[in-house]
Parts: structure tokens; sequence; C-alpha cells
């Protein structure tokens, strides 16, 4: 107890010398901006840890369904040879509809009466493709979807090659 009331009575005796270097006028200021400046970095480092997340769970999807449903990484677990056939065969239309329809796209600026007819039409049948496409991802072996979503692109490749016909872009 003696020892602390000593260093109280010293304190007390030597205040003023303790009480000589104050604090500069803008070191509040300093305080703050660097306060502020921390959080943004703290902000733009959780928003890149967010985005990065984002990016890899795409990605991984993507490639998740790309392997399962459009490449043969996913028919390899097919093992009916019918039913690879018919895979690979609505591929194989799918493809030809996409270039041909790409080749339409091209000659919209040339004839631009044709784009509204044609998408229109297109949109439909796309529309009723993807219902099959969803029906296919339930259930990957249903021939009678693969059949139909065939057709479908048998028929959309007749569309586009009757455009193709006509406009001769």
């Amino acid at each position: 107890m003696k020892n602390t009331d000593r260093l109280e009575e010293f304190v007390r005796t030597h205040r003023e010398e303790f009480d000589t270097f104050e604090p500069s006028p803008g070191l509040w200021g300093e305080i703050k901006e660097r306060s502020r400046k921390a959080k943004i970095r703290k902000t733009r480092f959780l928003l890149v840890r967010v985005a990065a997340v984002v990016a890899v769970v795409t990605v991984t999807a993507i490639f998740a369904i790309n392997s399962i449903f459009f490449h043969a990484d996913g028919m390899a677990r097919i093992t009916d040879p019918e039913l690879k056939e018919l895979l690979e065969t609505e591929r194989y239309y799918a493809q030809k509809v996409n270039i041909k329809l790409s080749e339409i796209r091209k000659c919209y600026n040339t004839f631009p009466d044709i784009k509204y007819d044609v998408e229109n039409d297109l949109n439909e049948l796309e529309t009723m493709y993807n219902v099959l496409k969803n029906d296919l991802r339930d259930n990957i072996s249903n021939k009678p979807v693969i059949e139909a979503m065939i057709e479908n692109n048998r028929f959309r490749l007749k569309l586009v090659d009757s455009v193709l016909e006509q406009i001769k872009c």
C-alpha cells in the first residue's frame, strides 16, 4: 500500500511534466481517414471473395451440367446403344440448326421483314424443345422424349433450310 501511495503522490506532483506532449490537431482526422480506408478495403475484399465463390460455383455447375447432358462423358454412363444413337442424332440436328440459324441471322440486315416471322416460329419450337429437354433431365433414358427432340430439331432444320433457300443470302 505504501508503494501505491508513493506512486500516486509522484504522479500528482509531476502532473504538468506528463502533459507536455499533446496530439497534433489533425490526428483525429487522420485516424478517421485510416479507419474509413480500412473499411473500404475490407468491403472490397469481401466483394472479391463473394465474386470468386459465385464464379467457382457457376463454372462448376456449368461443367457438371455440360458433362452430364451434352458430352460423351454423360453418354458413357448410358449402356443402351439405341439410346446413345438417339442422343447423338439429337445433338447432330441441334448443331445443324444452330449453324444454319446463325447464317439466317446474318441476313437480317438485308431482309429485315423476315426477322420477326422466323424468330417467332423458332422461339415457339425452341420453347417446345426446352420443355422436352427438361423432361429428359428427369429421365435420361426416356426414348420417346429423345425422339420428340429429334423430330423438333428436324422440323427446325426444315424451317431454317426453307428460309435460307428463299432468301439466298
